[in-house]
């Protein structure tokens, strides 16, 4: 409890100081995910977060997937999306996907270890804060082993990114390594969310927003074993916090807009406060304007972009 009272100090001198009391403006973002996944996808990825970070946002996210799952896991791709991302003139939030490192055992993608690939991701994207240079977000990383674990609080909103993953979250029954490192990533996740929680509703965050890469799989009557985790720390979520949520992921590349938790499991308490955000994927590269409003009738506004209008970009959002 003491350290989350000065988390709670820390966050609300932060948020002061970055004009983000709970009572700022409506805060509007850009999100994409699964892309690129080839060599021709490179170009307009790159001319979408270009023009994206034109209309200066207070920063970008890829939600994971940033290489095909059946392309090689080498550091020439990973180095390359590092360094668009290094190069974008508002700072990055990036959350790994699955193809970046759990499915890197596969024989196509180079028969790897898939925890190796997962440590040379962390140095790549996470050890040199060059790379996605977001220091003015103010980002907390309660876990130093899990650096891609974070959150802050902006415009009175509360975003915690979390890492959860494709292929069911590296949930390999018959493999022990893979076990040990899902229930330990599992466990990370949960002290996260819930430290993350309880800031925002002892600073009266005005809604929170939920940043990962699995589709956790809403739809299905009992969670697949790997999202189970998951799914029962997003209820706890809805039973501790009274504002709206939104999950934003990737994974299955297609785009949805929904209330998830109504639609399949209504008795969860607070379900009509959850809505879920998928971003579309390669092959249809585009991103999505997330805008959290005022209005608690309609707290989440979303327009989807793609590159190939010219003026795709122009009152996105």
């Amino acid at each position: 409890m003491v350290l989350i009272s000065v988390l709670l100090s820390s966050l609300l001198w932060m948020s002061m100081a970055a004009g983000a009391a709970p009572t700022a403006e409506d805060l509007r973002f850009f999100v994409v995910g699964d892309v690129p996944y080839g060599n021709a996808e490179y170009a307009p990825f790159e001319r979408l977060l270009r023009e994206a970070a034109a209309q200066d946002p207070p920063f970008l996210a890829h939600v994971g997937d940033i290489k095909g799952g059946s392309q090689p896991c080498t550091e020439a791709r990973n180095r390359r999306v590092a360094t668009l991302f290094e190069q974008q003139s508002v700072p990055m939030l990036y959350t790994p996907g699955d193809n970046e490192w759990t499915d890197c055992h596969r024989k196509a993608a180079g028969a790897l270890d898939p925890l190796d690939r997962l440590g040379a991701l962390r140095v790549r994207f996470f050890a040199d804060s060059k790379v996605l240079h977001n220091e003015e977000l103010n980002l907390l990383v309660p876990d130093p082993e899990y650096p891609e674990n974070a959150y802050t609080l902006r415009e009175g909103v509360m975003i915690v990114l979390l890492h959860v993953v494709g292929s069911e979250n590296n949930h390999r029954s018959g493999n022990p390594a893979a076990m040990a490192e899902w229930r330990q990533r599992s466990d990370a996740n949960r002290r996260l969310l819930r430290e993350a929680t309880e800031v925002a509703q002892q600073t009266q965050a005005r809604a929170m927003v939920l940043l990962f890469h699995a589709n956790p799989l809403f739809e299905r009557s009992s969670p697949a074993p790997g999202f189970a985790p998951l799914l029962t720390d997003l209820e706890q979520l809805l039973a501790n916090y009274s504002g709206p949520v939104l999950a934003i992921h990737g994974d299955t590349h297609r785009f949805q807009f929904n209330q998830p938790l109504v639609r399949n499991r209504s008795s969860v308490k607070g379900a009509e406060r959850l809505w879920r955000l998928e971003v579309p994927g390669s092959p249809f590269l585009g991103g999505v304007w997330v805008r959290v409003t005022q209005d608690p009738a309609e707290p989440f506004a979303i327009s989807v972009v793609y590159p190939s209008a010219a003026d795709a970009f122009e009152g996105g959002g």
